[in-house]
């Protein structure tokens, strides 16, 4: 769990209850993160790359499932095509 996620948790709680999503999974993502943005991606550490100890290569780069954006007035989520997949109930 990242730092921005941390700051956000109850925010990002509360939104995966009203959408039917996973918050458990979504703790347990890798993403990436600046002062106003958080991005949730699904690793799979079953890939052959992984598997052949070579890690992630730049041509199969993780797949973002959640965007947090910090906004004025609050956070806003924006779901992707792959959050259904990865963090649907």
């Amino acid at each position: 769990m990242n730092k921005r996620f941390k700051e956000w948790e109850n925010e990002i709680k509360r939104y995966c209850e009203e959408n039917n999503l996973s918050f458990e999974r979504a703790k347990k993502m890798s993403g990436c993160y600046n002062e106003n943005m958080l991005v949730l991606q699904y690793f799979d550490p079953e890939s052959e790359s992984v598997k052949l100890g070579l890690g992630l290569r730049d041509e199969t780069p993780m797949p973002p499932v959640l965007w947090v954006y910090r906004r004025k007035d609050g956070l806003e989520f924006r779901q992707t095509e792959c959050t259904q997949q990865y963090l649907g109930l």
